[in-house]
């Protein structure tokens, strides 16, 4: 039995323990302004997070940062120490956890690299002997090599614009820079997470003690890991299976190329493992495979965020021609079909949306409708703030034209989901916030009147220009609880594996939907 199935020392589920410390210690934190990074990346958080536990910080030369006293050692702090982050030299860090040991403390984390993802055989024995410390001592490891441990529900964490707010999503990660990534990258698309770990070269807790917690985990309903190599895949094998028929598991392999697998082995120390293995693996256990960061956010806000299509069957309603051919290619590319629109569906979207300047075969081009549902919106500000405005308007308006357009597409039996996108920097006018919100004001007014299992696409965004302009209609959407998605091939490639894990394994979906 390994340790971490041995249980927690409080008697609580294995490792739930170091997501809930109650005094926290940054060791190597001092007021010398060479070492900033470390405050904004264990202390701030903290602060700002609302951590409610005690704060300790550690430091030879003592003094005071922030009106928080540095101890010069462990022993100077007056009370108990669950956790302890280093930040000092590695060839200091033995001493640090054979201090631990005396301190009780029950889990250092590793912000201090220089170990066996080197590859010098010294290092390698300097890893090892932490390890041998540790146990000693009665001493759990995360690291080194990483960035440790987010839990919204706590207010720990390790980046300080993360969001408060906690969410169904637990995060394996051994990379601390892919970590910070995903979760601001997820954060912006209305993804929130219950705990997330960034474990490095995993010496002591690894990718298999984690994923088992978190297969248990009641406040998580989906798992996603990015993993780059393993020391025990048999191990592996088998926590993999069992996490992913608890729950939905997206998977991202790390370094599966074999130049990939070279950095693994420089990054986190890491064996890679055949990439056919861990394809015919993540296959096998039903997980979800992803190849990309940006990939497997998309997956998870149609996960979290999306009505499970029951078929394969879409319409797309958005603007511009060929942003809709464009978005034709990639749905259909990704497995999706795009059917021609019913006679009888077609006869009836023509009385409201006319011809000239528009598409109505599917893709329907709802350019001329969209900009007549924009342009009273606009004469009706009457110098009220705009994106309250558009809020009011997306969330309580019920414009009779989008009314009727949504009931002649509800009359279609045979379409399985809607894809409303507006495409952004297609046309003479240069964006700006004022017609990026009433653009796509109007576009989720469409949207939230549709019954059918629906997604969002803001896209074609072509500079620093749009990408800010549109900034507060991308917050709405989210607010609004729609699956938003920043390209069709984003969506699509996303809305496909939805539909197929929702087709073979309904159940573990809806462990999802109780989180």
């Amino acid at each position: 039995m390994t340790a971490a199935a041995a249980g927690s020392p409080d008697g609580s589920p294995p490792l739930d323990y170091i997501f809930h410390p109650r005094s926290i210690a940054i060791a190597g934190l001092s007021n010398n302004p060479a070492r900033w990074f470390i405050k904004d990346s264990f202390l701030t958080p903290l602060v700002r997070g609302g951590y409610n536990g005690n704060i300790y910080l550690v430091h030879p030369d003592g003094g005071e940062v922030d009106g928080f006293p540095v101890h010069r050692n462990l022993k100077e702090i007056p009370g108990p120490v669950d956790h302890v982050v280093s930040c000092i030299p590695a060839g200091q860090t033995p001493g640090l956890v054979e201090e631990c040991g005396h301190k009780g403390v029950k889990t250092v984390q590793f912000y201090t690299a220089g170990y066996a993802e080197t590859g010098e055989p010294d290092r390698i024995d300097l890893q090892d002997r932490l390890l041998q410390i540790a146990r000693q001592g009665g001493v759990r490891l995360i690291g080194p090599n990483c960035m440790g441990i987010y839990c919204p529900m706590e207010g720990v964490g390790f980046c300080a614009d993360f969001p408060r707010e906690t969410g169904p999503i637990g995060l394996v990660c051994q990379s601390g820079g892919n970590a910070d990534y995903m979760i601001r990258y997820a954060a912006a698309r209305g993804l929130r997470f219950s705990k997330a770990v960034s474990y490095g070269n995993a010496c002591d807790i690894n990718e298999c003690d984690l994923l088992e917690y978190l297969a248990d985990d009641p406040e998580t309903g989906v798992i996603a890991a990015y993993i780059e190599g393993t020391r025990d895949g048999r191990r592996l094998a088998r926590v993999l299976a069992r996490a992913a028929a608890a729950k939905p598991l997206v998977v991202l392999k790390g370094g599966f190329t074999e130049g990939g697998g070279r950095a693994t082995a420089s990054h986190t120390g890491s064996l890679a493992g055949s990439e056919a293995v861990w394809d015919g693996l993540l296959r096998q256990v039903g997980a979800i495979r992803v190849y990309s960061v940006e990939e497997m956010v998309d997956v998870l806000v149609a996960l979290v965020r999306m009505v499970p299509p029951q078929g394969l069957n879409a319409c797309t309603v958005g603007n511009g021609g060929g942003a809709s051919v464009m978005a034709t290619d990639e749905l259909e590319a990704a497995g999706l079909r795009m059917p021609p629109l019913p006679p009888n569906v077609r006869e009836g979207i023509k009385e409201l949306i006319d011809l000239a300047g528009s598409m109505l075969r599917n893709p329907i081009d709802a350019g001329p409708l969209l900009s007549a549902t924009g342009g009273p919106m606009l004469l009706a500000l009457d110098g009220r703030p705009l994106d309250e405005f558009i809020w009011e308007f997306a969330t309580g308006a019920s414009d009779e034209r989008w009314v009727r357009f949504n009931r002649i597409l509800g009359d279609w039996t045979e379409l399985d989901m809607a894809i409303f996108h507006f495409a952004f920097d297609i046309g003479p006018t240069h964006m700006n916030e004022t017609i990026a919100l009433v653009a796509g004001g109007a576009l989720l007014l469409a949207a939230r009147l549709c019954s059918l299992p629906k997604a969002v696409v803001l896209h074609s965004l072509a500079d620093d220009n749009g990408w800010q302009a549109t900034e507060k209609i991308r917050q709405i959407c989210v607010d609004m609880g729609f699956p938003l998605f920043l390209s069709m091939r984003g969506a699509a490639g996303a809305i496909r594996k939805l539909v197929d894990y929702n087709r073979l394994y309904p159940e573990r979906l809806a462990v999802l939907r109780r989180s």
